[in-house]
């Protein structure tokens, strides 16, 4: 007999997991959750510091990477993405910024009802348990931690007191009634240790005789008869499964496999389908289109004291606070290294912050280092500039009909030479900010871009040359209303039955601010969305 469920979700990412763990807390409701990754069991999965060591090991990341970008001189970038129970959130650097509320309610104003702020927030309370405890905007009592990063060798106090002078605010609470201004970093980590959606959701959910979990399960295509999904092909251990579905199919495999996964289900474009030799099963000419991703600058400068995080980072010193971090999860390596961020307008015509400065207190590229064994640390502090609301729009293909190939990803960022005006504006706003006192008296020079780049031309070609990404891809399965929508507002795979979409690829624009918080919340409204139950709107 064929095994079936109630619900199978392919893909335990920060999606995917919630919606599993709600799901089951229905105990007469049977959920298989497919994760073609492995179990999330890096000797350093837990310890923010080491993310960067966590997301380069090849067995926890898909290792993606763009075709040539036209906007970037033709060069190829790295993706590095979560291919591990929890997805990127196992990965990430962990920073908790929700969006500003402008972001939700443009969605709603754009046909998506029970999209507005008003809307999601209390599904964002609901996912989280703050530093703050319970308040009109924040939950007390949720799965996921979060804690402010409040610590002293993040250097903050020169940056409050320089943004202070030059009238920035200061923004006690970037998640709360306004996003715009100085704030300390908030960041998804719980007893100083990641705040996944595996370690918070889904392990305690896998304890329910309700839920199956097959990792190592990397899915083929979903199944339709007659216009309704059915079932879920598969492969595992070397064998090809099929699993049948009761009530729905759920696709939370991200911005990246969700589009990949429908087109090899023969749902997507007819004509690039045909190309691959997938027959059609439905023309959905928006499936991979809509690709939005925020861009990236790393602007650098020296710093005149031995301080911040690098002076922990000398191997010595380093040995010890991780055996710190090992025995009280406290100190150094609790922290993701994030010290601040600023959202701040490029033109004060705008409606809402179009820029994030994210300040760190150490060389976004630094590693361990011992004094004559190793090149000698730059002592710096380093911001990294990103484009909220980018114009430009990339694409996600099939390389083949081969589920283990890799797919095709195109983000196209700065060709919309919109984003290239907003992105110089960000680097001038930064090295405004460090000309005035207190933190020009820190700083001993402007390492990157340098002192000689000045002109906007000279600034445009540095951007091209160097500019990256930050990993928060969305808009390729994008929720709307007309022809090159995905989803509807119920998150339903438009024009076919039985079958939602259930993560970022959804998102009809990059929110304002880091992805992984707003797909938590996607996967709480999403569950809900399938058990037919609603939150109430907040009255804030």
């Amino acid at each position: 007999m064929p095994r079936t469920y109630d619900y199978i979700v392919i893909g335990a990412g920060s999606s995917g997991a919630v919606v599993a763990s709600r799901l089951t807390e229905d105990k007469d409701t049977s959920v298989l959750l497919l994760e073609a990754g492995s179990y999330d069991r890096h000797r350093f999965q837990l310890m923010p510091l080491a993310f960067l060591k966590v997301a380069q090991s090849a067995s926890f990341n898909w290792n993606y990477e763009t075709e040539p970008e036209p906007g970037l001189l033709n060069r190829r970038l790295p993706i590095p993405r979560g291919k591990v129970l929890g997805g990127t959130s196992s990965i990430n650097a962990m920073i908790c910024i929700r969006g500003n509320r402008e972001d939700y309610d443009s969605w709603h104003e754009e046909g998506l009802a029970g999209w507005s702020y008003a809307d999601v927030l209390p599904y964002f309370k609901r996912l989280e348990t703050h530093w703050r405890g319970e308040t009109a905007y924040h939950g007390g009592s949720g799965p996921i931690r979060v804690t402010r990063m409040n610590f002293p060798y993040m250097l903050y106090e020169p940056l409050r007191e320089t943004a202070a002078g030059l009238g920035i605010p200061l923004n006690d609470d970037p998640n709360g009634a306004r996003q715009e201004g100085l704030s300390r970093c908030e960041a998804t980590i719980g007893d100083g240790r990641r705040s996944s959606t595996a370690r918070t959701y889904l392990y305690p959910a896998m304890q329910r005789p309700n839920l199956t979990v097959e990792t190592g399960a990397l899915t083929s295509r979903i199944l339709i008869e007659n216009g309704r999904a059915v079932g879920v092909e598969y492969r595992r251990e070397g064998k090809l499964e099929k699993v049948f579905a009761n009530c729905e199919i759920v696709l939370s495999a991200g911005a990246y496999n969700s589009p990949q996964i429908l087109m090899l289900s023969g749902i997507g474009p007819a004509d690039e389908l045909k190309a691959q030799g997938i027959t059609p099963v439905h023309d959905l000419p928006g499936v991979g289109r809509n690709l939005s991703e925020h861009s990236n600058f790393i602007a650098l400068f020296k710093i005149r004291q031995k301080g911040g995080l690098t002076r922990y980072l000398r191997l010595d010193r380093a040995t010890l606070q991780v055996a710190r971090w090992f025995m009280r999860h406290d100190g150094p390596f609790a922290s993701n290294g994030t010290a601040a961020n600023l959202f701040t307008r490029s033109r004060p015509d705008m409606n809402r912050a179009d820029l994030q400065l994210t300040f760190m207190p150490v060389d976004n590229f630094a590693t361990l280092w011992f004094p004559g064994v190793t090149a000698s640390p730059t002592w710096c502090y380093s911001v990294r500039i990103g484009v909220l609301h980018p114009k430009s729009r990339g694409w996600v293909r099939l390389r083949s009909a081969d589920p283990s190939d890799k797919p095709r990803i195109q983000l196209n960022m700065f060709t919309d030479p919109r984003d290239m005006e907003t992105m110089i504006s960000g680097i001038r706003h930064c090295r405004e900010f460090f000309r005035h006192s207190p933190v020009r008296e820190m700083i001993e020079q402007e390492l990157s871009p340098g002192p000689a780049i000045g002109s906007d031309a000279q600034l445009e070609e540095s951007i091209r040359q160097n500019a990256g990404h930050r990993s928060h891809p969305v808009g390729t399965c994008r929720m709307g209303t007309g022809p090159d929508a995905v989803v509807d507002a119920e998150l339903r795979v438009r024009g076919l039955s039985g079958l939602r979409v259930i993560d970022a690829s959804v998102m009809p624009e990059t929110p304002s601010g880091n992805t992984n918080v707003p797909s938590i919340m996607i996967g709480e409204k999403g569950a809900d969305l399938l058990r037919g139950r609603r939150l109430s709107p907040a009255a804030v």
